[in-house]
């Protein structure tokens, strides 16, 4: 708490960002991990990431990766560890060049970077023990899989298969952690013209690309566009959504146990030629919106998202909530980029699974007016507190605002970052009156306490392969 905010933190946790291709979430678990993190220099810290980047053969998001599975590596120096570990491995192997018995280490470490955070003196003990013992030193250093139990498989790519890309190959959220485009250029070195350009136009600026919240937008007239015409073609859109814990919420769980949770999210599309071409989009929304993807693997169909609840200690009940309200979040950000299009119009049927969050937005005309209030305080005065909507409202009133805004409702006078949506409707169903089986709602819910559970492995330092 004794750092400069504007001098230190930012600073840091924005070059570990470009130079490692990470969300802020990322970043936020790599220093619950290792806090000391932060009191290394940032021009250490940067010397450490270049030279990883170089002798390891790694791209942004390599490098990004093998960082969160050993967060302490960039505690230690560049001279007096990370090289001479290089080299340590290297003059144990049997390779007959210099340059082979570099590449061969720099293959083991990226397979095994946790020899990064042992002490040189563990290693080379560990290497004379190979040595001695004669066994294959290459081996012998690569990641042992004992008890180790793979909950995903993360996903190959094959020609003609449709996958969902990661939030580096389609977002950069750098400008997260700024408020206006001013601010992003003055501490990123750039022209604030270059990025409200940027922003406007969805192109990249020095291979970043930055979020339309922070492009100032003018709205001169809240009115309808009158190009909306009966000719506009509809999409008919059903998203299916189920929230999930780990561990489970019963009598055999220790009070005050921590756990997380995680949500589902199918989609389901008609009307349109390319579907292919709509679950990338939404896929890519999906990217801005959240900084963790759980890894699916393979999908046929390609069309379920997973995600985690980044929230402490969550209910079942506020993981299902939650998952309502991302999943009109994630429509909100595909939206946006089809504001011009009127020649579409968007019919969206939001499914949930939960009786808990169904009684809440079951009610399309009472979520409409609880939308409408611009402050969580303002929506309390107007909720029954004998409902239970008021114990989440955190989590309720972004749902009503977000629902009233893509059924094309007016902003309230106080709402300057956000407007409506004039070409989708949204209404929000129960799972069970619609024509997926008992089966397959089932799996959804399953995949949701999946995410719940990969996340919860990896706040304590789990990260399957």
């Amino acid at each position: 708490m004794g750092l400069s905010l504007t001098d230190t933190l930012r600073p840091k946790v924005t070059s570990i960002m470009k130079l490692c291709a990470l969300h802020p979430y990322e970043v936020g678990m790599m220093v619950a991990i290792s806090p000391q993190t932060l009191f290394v220099s940032q021009k250490k810290t940067e010397q450490a990431l270049k030279y990883l980047a170089s002798a390891l053969s790694l791209d942004e998001r390599d490098l990004g990766e093998l960082i969160l599975k050993a967060p302490r590596l960039l505690r230690q120096g560049l001279d007096t560890s990370l090289m001479k570990k290089i080299d340590l491995i290297a003059e144990a192997l049997p390779s007959t060049t210099k340059d082979d018995s570099k590449r061969v280490a720099a293959e083991i470490l990226r397979q095994n970077p946790a020899l990064f955070d042992t002490s040189n003196s563990v290693l080379t003990e560990r290497i004379e023990r190979c040595v001695y013992a004669k066994k294959d030193v290459a081996q012998y250093l690569l990641p042992s899989q004992k008890g180790r139990k793979k909950l995903f498989q993360y996903p190959t790519r094959e020609m003609g298969d449709p996958i969902l890309m990661s939030s580096v190959e389609t977002f950069d959220s750098l400008s997260k952690i700024y408020p206006d485009a001013a601010s992003a250029a003055k501490e990123m070195g750039m022209k604030k013209l270059d990025i409200v350009k940027a922003c406007k136009d969805g192109l990249p600026v020095d291979g970043h690309y930055f979020s339309s919240l922070i492009y100032p937008r003018v709205v001169k007239s809240k009115t309808p566009s009158t190009t909306t015409t009966n000719t506009a073609r509809t999409v008919f859109v059903s998203m299916f959504c189920s929230g999930g814990i780990y561990p489970s919420d019963n009598l055999e769980t220790t009070r005050g146990h921590s756990a997380t949770g995680g949500f589902a999210i199918q989609i389901a599309s008609e009307g349109i030629p390319d579907e292919t071409r709509l679950l990338f989009e939404i896929s890519n929304a999906a990217n801005k919106c959240f900084g963790i993807r759980v890894p699916l693997g393979r999908e046929r169909s390609g069309n379920k998202l997973l995600t985690v609840f980044p929230l402490v200690n969550p209910s079942r009940n506020r993981c299902d909530l939650f998952a309502c309200a991302s999943a009109l979040r994630v429509l909100e950000a595909f939206l946006a980029t089809k504001r011009n299009d009127m020649q579409l119009f968007y019919d969206i049927e939001v499914y949930t699974d939960s009786t808990y969050a169904w009684k809440f937005v079951r009610d399309q005309e009472r979520l409409m007016s609880l939308g409408s209030c611009f402050t969580s305080q303002e929506m309390l005065s107007k909720l029954d507190a004998t409902d239970g909507s008021a114990s989440n409202i955190d989590i309720f009133h972004p749902l009503a605002r977000s629902f009233s805004r893509l059924n094309g409702q007016e902003e309230p006078p106080q709402s300057k970052n956000h407007r409506p949506f004039y070409n989708s409707r949204i209404n929000f169903c129960s799972s069970f009156d619609s024509k997926l089986q008992p089966s397959e709602i089932k799996t959804l819910h399953k995949l949701a306490k999946s995410a719940a559970m990969w996340q919860f492995n990896r706040e304590r330092s789990f990260v399957p392969k």
